[in-house]
């Protein structure tokens, strides 16, 4: 089961006061664990308890969670953390588009507004943006989710955090695993033998294996899909490999490489009101003639050298790298982009006791480097021309050191402060000049302090309270400063950082070990929030502008409750309230106006049947519930309200040696028919990205070995 609530059970704040830091505790995923041992997270930049984090984290086990669910993303984990939303495009060459508090919402491709770490190595890039081609979650063993303000402790685009960790455990001998799923979207119908065609399938191989004095681990999976949509087809590939190795009885060496290859990846493109009552399934007809799509490979690699001492204190530094070369065809143009960015993290985690006061320091530095060579040419009919539209190389540089102080207050209250400054500096240099163009290198810098101030008391044995004020710190991305309405080249010479100041209080706690819950609320103050918007003309083409001042505030809740033996419940529930409280557009005051792409109500169950009499045969029902979205910043226009309702049954067992978990899912049983994710200030009304109708699948897990 999950532990997607982040709740804890009695857990002791004397640890920390005893200056003992406990290491992550991988094997505490779920909530019935953590109703009998201390949790641990990592994503506060240090191994801490819990209980000492004075803001929400949710937690969520992904081999358990994922293992019959279908491979859309992250949004098969969002589902179960309150106040993490995943709308999912099914546009696998946009990602799906993230949203904490707020954060992340303007995201018109790839993730914005949301650091993302893959085993502590950044897949955010120093400008803030996010590609999800090396995130595997098949190969993850544990997600923990950072909401709220965090820029002191990650800077730039951090108004909430992701940290997928894979299995860190050393192999034992060699053991491996191999899973299998294959689905269709024909409607009324599920792949069974003598059905309909298969329209998707993904197969993934993991193996882990001594390899001297270290263990390695080895993944390599492909997903092929055609989706219900026309032009939505792709072939995404992905290979990792990780080795771990003691050097010495403190010291600990990490190396991991993965290579992402994504060669197809069509975009089917957004609908307008008509043409999604017409059909659902179609295209854009410009994204169809234009070959709108990308044709990607990532490269990354990383290392990173780990020392615990005696003491209790931790030093860390992580080196890495990434390359990535982009192809992308536009309906406004054929973009090729050729990415290479590196940085280095080094953070040591001290206990000290200065005059008489016990506390815990974390302090470090991140910078990073990344160098864009962007070039725009003509698509005509879905082929490159010769004409340059665009033709610049980007150099982008943060520097961000960082500091924080966990101090006990007696036995049940734990104070938190800490500060951050970034510099992220952004040079241009134009290749675009001519006679009739001038030229537009120049050089941007932005910089700001970001602070955290928080506390954590332990009310009883079943309520432990929290309270933070936060800020958060957000440039635009690269690409964002390069789409200029005005079509020049070089940086948008208006565009501005956004920044938050965020209060928020929470609960969360056990009742026995039956029932876990969480509660948030929170209220942050916006200024110069960055909004996406389309211009008649420009052909789908996403500018941004810097919105006056804003207010988003919400309600986060989730319980998990053990109603009977073998029968459970999951249940989180997000209110979200964006709205604009100083912004005037186009000539029009847009003051208390809501803002478009962010339902108010989201409602998420997860029922799940393991009686002991069934003999390892297991089902869930999932039931899922969104109002509707504002789509457009000027209108009232709102996409309907929703719910699907999923449904799953499986089996435990072994046989031949292994053990095998054969499965079969069936969503949105009652074929409802909604918008999955929208394109907010769209240009000639096309908002809309519909999801499929009613859809089946088959799978096959098979493990062998410890």
């Amino acid at each position: 089961m999950l532990a997607a609530l982040g709740a804890s059970a009695p857990l002791s704040v004397t640890a920390l006061a005893a200056q003992q830091v406990p290491r992550p505790d991988t094997t505490a995923d779920t909530l019935r664990t953590a109703g009998l041992a201390p949790i641990t997270v990592t994503v506060t930049r240090a191994a801490t308890p819990l209980e000492a984090v004075a803001g929400a984290v949710g937690l969520a086990a992904p081999p358990e969670l994922l293992r019959s669910r279908a491979p859309w993303g992250l949004d098969q984990i969002a589902a179960t953390i309150p106040g993490l939303l995943a709308a999912n495009r099914f546009n696998f060459s946009l990602d799906q588009r993230l949203s904490i508090r707020g954060a992340g919402a303007r995201s018109s491709f790839g993730v914005r507004g949301i650091k993302v770490l893959l085993d502590g190595i950044p897949q955010t890039l120093p400008d803030g943006s996010t590609e999800l081609t090396n995130v595997d979650l098949g190969a993850a063993e544990r997600v923990e989710v950072l909401r709220g303000a965090s820029s002191s402790l990650y800077g730039n685009a951090s108004g909430g955090v992701i940290n997928v960790s894979t299995d860190a455990s050393p192999a034992v001998g060699f053991a491996g695993e191999w899973r299998m799923l294959a689905g269709t979207f024909s409607r009324s119908q599920v792949p069974v033998l003598g059905g309909p065609a298969l329209t998707w399938a993904r197969w993934q191989a993991v193996s882990r294996f001594r390899a001297g004095p270290g263990s390695a681990a080895l993944t390599i999976s492909r997903f092929t899909y055609d989706g219900e949509r026309q032009h939505s087809a792709a072939d995404l590939r992905d290979v990792t490999a990780r080795y771990r190795v003691p050097l010495g009885p403190r010291l600990k060496l990490a190396v991991t490489a993965r290579l992402g290859d994504d060669p197809l990846a069509d975009n089917p493109g957004a609908l307008t009101a008509a043409e999604l009552a017409r059909n659902p399934d179609s295209a854009a007809a410009i994204n169809l003639q234009q070959h709108a799509g990308k044709d990607v490979t990532q490269f990354q690699a990383a290392v990173t050298l780990r020392r615990e001492a005696p003491s209790g204190s931790t030093a860390e530094l992580s080196v890495f790298g990434i390359a990535r070369n982009l192809s992308n065809p536009q309906t406004f143009a054929w973009i090729r982009l050729h990415r290479r960015a590196y940085g280095v993290r080094a953070s040591l985690t001290q206990p000290l006791s200065p005059w008489g006061l016990v506390m815990r320091v974390t302090a470090g530095l991140d910078a990073e480097q990344q160098r864009d060579d962007r070039l725009n040419v003509g698509n005509q009919g879905g082929m490159p021309d010769t004409v340059r539209q665009l033709d610049q190389v980007e150099h982008l540089t943060e520097v961000g050191p960082f500091a924080q102080v966990a101090m006990p207050l007696g036995l049940r209250t734990v104070l938190t402060v800490g500060g951050r400054y970034d510099w992220t500096a952004f040079d241009v240099r134009d290749r675009l000049v001519t006679p009739t163009n001038p030229d537009d290198s120049g050089r941007r810098l932005m910089h700001s302090p970001s602070g955290f101030v928080g506390a954590t008391h332990r009310l009883s044995g079943a309520v432990e309270l929290y309270a933070n004020l936060g800020t958060a710190f957000e440039t635009p991305t690269a690409t964002e400063l390069a789409n200029r309405p005005d079509t020049a080249g070089g940086f948008n010479p208006t565009l501005r950082p956004q920044h938050t100041v965020s209060v928020e209080a929470g609960a969360r706690g056990a009742i026995g070990e039956r029932l876990h819950y969480s509660l948030a609320a929170y209220r942050a103050a916006v200024r110069d929030e960055l909004i996406p918007y389309q211009v008649p003309g420009s052909a789908g083409r996403v500018f941004y502008q810097n919105a006056g001042r804003s207010r988003h505030q919400g309600v986060e809740t989730g319980a998990d409750l053990a109603i009977l033996a073998g029968l459970t419940v999951t249940a989180t529930w997000t209110w979200t309230d964006l709205r604009y409280t100083s912004y005037v557009a186009n000539g029009k005051d847009l003051s208390g106006q809501p803002i478009p792409g962010v339902p108010a109500q989201w409602l998420h169950l997860l029922w799940r049947v393991r009686p002991g009499f069934a003999r390892g045969f297991w089902a869930e029902v999932e039931q899922t519930h969104a109002s509707g979205v504002l789509v457009d910043d000027t209108l009232p226009t709102r996409t309907s309200p929703w719910t699907t309702v999923d449904v799953r049954l499986g089996w435990d067992g072994a046989g031949l040696g292994l053990r095998l978990h054969p499965f079969l899912g069936l969503y949105n049983v009652f074929d409802a028919r909604y918008v999955g994710s929208v394109v907010i200030n769209a240009a000639r009304g096309r908002y809309y990205e519909p999801a499929p109708g009613r859809n089946g699948y088959i799978g096959l897990e098979a493990r062998f070995g410890k």
